[in-house]
């Protein structure tokens, strides 16, 4: 029995979380929150770059049909929906006063903001993609009375399955990695207030 309890003693220190320095863990977190938000900069600039190029095309191009017109707009919005999020969310992330404020509250806020993330990349997404495909549809109206079959076949055919791949594909991977950022955020924060509250009880 005083063999067996010595060996479980032995494994537990050997398991042991080892102590490390909170100044490395509030890097980290840093380190990783400044490359989401970064990220989201990012995708801002490539967004204005999209709206930009769709206006210009919509105020040069000769369109006659008001369904182009209407597939114009509503693309238009969803873009400034989207790019409303992002603006939104950068904000969130680069708040510096909420990382000062005591650890259970950083972590509770970054829960929050996983969760929130989670269903602007899932559910609104959803909404953002029914929007956008009937943007698309109603573009193609004048596509195909302008052009020839094959051509607008193609375009309908090339444009739906981009749909599908940015959905099925891109979405997911995007999602993942972008979990995994913040829960390793959470996951550090997490390892230092427990580290507290064992030096606390010591």
């Amino acid at each position: 029995m005083k063999d067996f309890d010595a060996l479980k003693s032995i494994w537990h220190d050997q398991v042991s979380v080892p102590k490390i320095s909170h100044g490395d863990i509030l890097k980290r977190v840093r380190k990783t929150k400044n490359g989401f938000a970064n990220k989201l900069l990012l995708e801002l600039a490539g967004m204005s770059l999209s709206i930009a190029l769709i206006i210009f095309g919509w105020a040069y191009s000769p369109f006659k049909m008001w369904t182009t017109h209407a597939a114009m707009l509503i693309v238009i919005i969803c873009f400034m929906y989207y790019m409303y999020t992002q603006v939104r969310d950068y904000r969130r992330i680069k708040d510096e006063s909420l990382l000062m404020k005591k650890p259970e509250d950083y972590i509770a806020y970054l829960k929050k903001y996983k969760h929130d993330r989670y269903i602007l990349n899932t559910r609104k997404y959803r909404i953002y993609t029914l929007f956008l495909s009937i943007g698309l549809i109603l573009y193609f109206i004048e596509i195909a009375i302008m052009a020839s079959l094959w051509i607008t076949l193609s375009g309908l055919i090339f444009t739906t399955a981009w749909i599908a791949f940015c959905y099925f594909y891109v979405m997911k991977r995007y999602i993942q990695k972008e979990e995994s950022k913040l829960e390793d955020m959470i996951s550090n924060l997490e390892r230092l207030q427990k580290q507290f509250g064992n030096q606390d009880t010591e």
